[in-house]
């Protein structure tokens, strides 16, 4: 019943270790946690419930993934009207930094598209920006949440694109006009962040380090995209990106 997406533990993890580091912990900042995890633990489950796995699966799993299911989304809604309890409007208008992706991510999964694009995207997003209200509920400012949600989002989004360069280029035998569309998306996607970030950055909206912190990031996903390795080397890319990711976690830490 556990994620098998082990890239997924990392997008959690780094995220919320940066959170906590940056902005210290509370009791609603640890009850958000618990709601993030619950809902990464009810993916599995939800997946098998949907046949997402393959008929045999649900069949064999069906009862076992519908009870993890409801523990995991009763802990998870439980937690989370706990934490809305104890947070200020502000705070709680940040919830729908992650709540937004999170849904997209619950209808691609019900469309049977969680492996597309849209929906490892969402994924992504979700991920880092649960660190805003978590980071919000801890005390710190907006400025200091987005300066550590940013960069992960930026990190997990294009190299997310990036690795579907990879796998496109070989994937029922390939499918060059996809991964070009993939690659030139990456591309894109980094250069508009960084001008994006530059800009809000130089007018004061953002703080300098935000760019500096997404710089690990953007340049992994532009090298990635533009010079794809062979897909027998995924597993080696996947360590490479838990590499950049630990990097990225450790400037979010020192600047933000």
């Amino acid at each position: 019943m556990l994620p098998r997406e082990h890239g997924a533990y990392g997008q959690i993890a780094f995220p919320l270790i940066a959170a906590y580091a940056v902005a210290g912990v509370s009791t609603a900042s640890l009850l958000m946690t618990v709601t993030v995890i619950a809902g990464f633990l009810a993916h599995e489950p939800a997946a098998i419930v949907l046949g997402q796995r393959g008929g045999r699966v649900k069949r064999e799993l069906g009862a076992s993934a519908t009870r993890w299911l409801v523990c995991c989304l009763a802990v998870g809604v439980a937690a989370g009207l706990a934490a809305v309890g104890r947070l200020d409007a502000v705070t709680r208008w940040s919830l729908a930094i992650p709540a937004v992706p999170a849904v997209a991510l619950m209808l691609a999964m019900i469309k049977g598209r969680e492996k597309s694009w849209f929906g490892e995207a969402a994924a992504a997003l979700a991920f880092a920006g649960a660190a805003v209200p978590i980071a919000l509920a801890s005390g710190a400012s907006m400025d200091m949440a987005l300066a550590v949600a940013i960069p992960f989002a930026l990190l997990f989004t294009t190299t997310t694109l990036a690795v579907r360069v990879v796998v496109l280029r070989v994937r029922g035998g390939g499918d060059p006009g996809a991964a070009a569309a993939t690659q030139r998306a990456a591309l894109i996607l980094s250069g508009i962040s960084t001008l994006m970030i530059g800009a809000l950055a130089m007018t004061g909206w953002l703080a300098s380090s935000v760019l500096i912190a997404a710089a690990p990031g953007l340049l992994t996903g532009v090298t990635v995209a533009v010079r794809p390795p062979a897909a027998t080397r995924l597993r080696s890319l996947g360590w490479s990106l838990v590499a950049v990711s630990t990097l990225t976690t450790l400037i979010v830490i020192a600047t933000a």
